[in-house]
């Protein structure tokens, strides 16, 4: 009886130990700006650190133009590690934001590591391998994937590849979170927008693609929607901190414009 309640004090012990971590991680989360007080407000604050924002939208809603900005105006000496998909990276969209800021052009990328993987594995590969270098390299605390779903949509379309394509995507979608977590860092992750058919409480038309596999996982969720030529919609559509809001970006070369005008 005695050896029972020593192992059940011992799981105890554990657990409580194990819940104090989880409390002080959650006690050291940053910001990091968006280079948007818009945008800054709608997360409540900025990009936080330790877990995955997502970023959805059609094409052209100007998601890779904020990836771009995030990298620019990572506070030294931070680093960030784009993992480009869609071969987007342009070095002449960091220097036009940089000049605008008044940054060392040569000095902001050489803060920016950046592997452009062709299909789904070599995009897994890159994740493994980025998850090992930051683990060991406490400057890097942004990475982006740009965009998530780009190779599994070619590579396993239809109903008949659902479930392999559900399933890798879970475990990389995990592998992320875990390591936003363990290195208290920033991950983004943009992704494609599709039609709902079935309405359902989260998601009005449209949709971000890969259903739950993706969005379960992600602490933040922001829909980018084209207005107008140079105007987004950005709608707040997951947080633990707040509900549904809007607010406006107007695009321009530097990053973006934040107009006063804003309804929740």
């Amino acid at each position: 009886m005695k050896k029972s309640n020593s192992i059940n004090k011992g799981i105890l012990e554990n657990q409580q130990e194990a819940s104090t971590d989880v409390d002080l991680s959650l006690l050291q989360r940053e910001r990091l700006s968006t280079g948007s007080e818009n945008l800054n407000d709608l997360l409540s604050g900025g990009l936080e650190t330790g877990g995955i924002t997502q970023i959805y939208g059609e094409s052209n809603s100007k998601k890779s133009h904020l990836c771009h900005l995030l990298c620019t105006v990572l506070p030294v000496p931070y680093q960030a590690i784009y993992i480009d998909t869609e071969g987007k990276f342009r070095t002449e969209k960091i220097e036009t934001m940089a000049k605008d800021r008044g940054l060392d052009l040569l000095s902001t990328l050489a803060n920016i590591t950046v592997r452009q993987p062709t299909n789904c594995k070599q995009q897994e590969i890159t994740i493994d391998e980025y998850c090992s270098i930051v683990r060991s390299n406490p400057r890097i605390k942004l990475v982006i994937v740009d965009s998530m779903m780009f190779h599994y949509r070619a590579e396993y379309p239809g109903r008949s590849n659902l479930s392999e394509r559900s399933h890798r995507l879970n475990i990389y979608m995990h592998k992320l979170h875990s390591l936003a977590q363990a290195r208290n860092i920033a991950i983004i992750i943009t992704n494609h927008s599709t039609k709902n058919p079935h309405g359902d409480s989260m998601y009005k038309d449209p949709r971000p693609y890969g259903g739950n596999i993706i969005s379960s996982v992600c602490t933040y969720i922001v829909n980018f929607i084209r207005s107008n030529f140079n105007n987004i919609d950005t709608t707040l559509i997951k947080s633990p901190l707040k509900g549904h809001s809007n607010h406006y970006l107007t695009i321009v070369d530097s990053g973006f414009l934040d107009p006063i005008t804003h309804y929740l």
